[in-house]
């Protein structure tokens, strides 16, 4: 099945567009991949993004390096570098106002013919989801429209958030709880400074060890010494 992309921007570099993909009034920046079926509306990709099959981004923005897994719903959301989300995960998910008389979409969607003003009874998207940087969202994870969830933060499977994130925190139940943080209070003080996750990407690959090595507060030193060189 043929994509098909509308007044949008697409990169000539590294972009790979698979079957049966609709990109409407988008941007897509360099090395993204976007999967089967997935659909991309008045949202962009800064670069490096992997968007798997069958997923909808609808009116938001993925910063660089974070890419998202299979059949996910993203909206009216902006989502920050290296982060890490999986399959079936929803985020900012629109609001039904149950103070109405009616719950039905009819009162914002106008295709029932039934809205003489053409104008939604109300704003579904009332505030914006914030997604910070290295965050990993588990499997079957929702989160509630206009939630801000921390940097490095990490949202266990099956999850449902409600409420706000604190930085490296780590997030499991329904409803979501703190199971407990990452780091000592003193190490997430100084990655939230360190903000290693603006690192030019061949700054990263030269100094890929301290990335995967355990010793946490060596890696923090070793950082802030190389980013006071640059």
């Amino acid at each position: 099945m043929k994509s098909e992309v509308l007044n949008s921007s697409i990169s000539r570099e590294k972009v790979e567009i698979y079957n049966g993909v609709r990109i409407v009034n988008s941007i897509v920046e360099n090395n993204c991949i976007i999967g089967d079926f997935s659909r991309l509306t008045k949202s962009k990709l800064n670069g490096f993004n992997r968007i798997d099959r069958n997923t909808l981004i609808y009116f938001s923005e993925l910063n660089q390096a974070s890419y998202v897994g299979s059949n996910s719903v993203i909206m009216h959301a902006d989502i920050d570098k290296f982060c890490s989300i999986s399959w079936g995960v929803t985020i900012g998910p629109a609001n039904h106002d149950y103070n109405k008389l009616t719950t039905h979409d009819f009162l914002y969607n106008n295709f029932y013919g039934l809205n003489p003003t053409l104008e939604p009874a109300y704003n579904r998207f009332s505030e914006r989801t914030k997604i910070g940087n290295d965050v990993w969202i588990g499997t079957g994870v929702t989160i509630a429209n206009g939630i801000k969830i921390g940097d490095g933060a990490v949202i266990g499977a099956n999850t449902m958030v409600t409420k706000d994130v604190e930085p490296y925190s780590i997030i499991i139940g329904n409803p979501g709880r703190v199971l407990k943080k990452r780091f000592s209070q003193e190490q997430i003080n100084q990655l939230l400074e360190l903000k290693w996750w603006d690192l030019p990407f061949n700054i990263i690959k030269e100094n890929f060890d301290l990335f995967g090595q355990e010793d946490i507060s060596e890696s923090i030193l070793k950082i802030k010494e190389i980013k006071k060189g640059l």
